[in-house]
């Protein structure tokens, strides 16, 4: 895959994310009544991972265009461009569906420091620190604002801790 094609996929994608924030969400989901924490959350995930791969692409095709001269691309050929997008498609829904069962902060600890992976992090410790930190950052912050996420055993043992 070119990076043009890169390019549209990351805007395509955008596009989709700021329809569900300024549409669908305050349309569908407020509008039955139902609370937007959850769908929103969702939402700015697939916006973050739009935008590393517009930042893919937008690399990907100045790496093109000084290759140009050399006839040279970025792409690799096979559809190896695709593994990262189609690995995070996979392991955002495999987050997602484990959730239910895990909890928001043992299921975003595991998908984080997945991610971290997939996008190349080469620091174990920087990963790992993240990892532990947003959601713990997240979850305190959403108990703040008196908004609920998935509980699993984590959230068990901070409710006893914290009562």
């Amino acid at each position: 895959m070119n990076a043009r094609s890169e390019l549209s996929i990351a805007m395509v994608l955008i596009g989709f994310s700021l329809l569900n924030y300024f549409y669908l969400i305050p349309t569908q989901v407020v509008a039955e009544g139902s609370s937007p924490v959850y769908p929103a959350l969702i939402n700015t995930m697939l916006l973050c991972f739009s935008l590393a791969y517009l930042a893919e692409g937008v690399r990907c095709w100045r790496k093109e265009k000084q290759a140009q001269g050399e006839g040279g691309s970025c792409s690799t050929g096979g559809g190896k461009l695709m593994v990262r997008p189609l690995a995070m498609l996979v392991v955002t829904g495999a987050w997602v569906l484990s959730m239910e069962y895990l909890g928001f902060i043992i299921s975003t600890f595991i998908f984080l420091i997945i991610a971290s992976r997939i996008f190349g992090s080469k620091s174990w410790s920087k990963a790992l620190i993240l990892s532990v930190a947003m959601p713990l950052i997240i979850s305190f912050v959403f108990r703040g604002l008196n908004a609920l996420l998935p509980e699993g055993p984590a959230e068990e043992l901070i409710n006893l801790i914290l009562g």
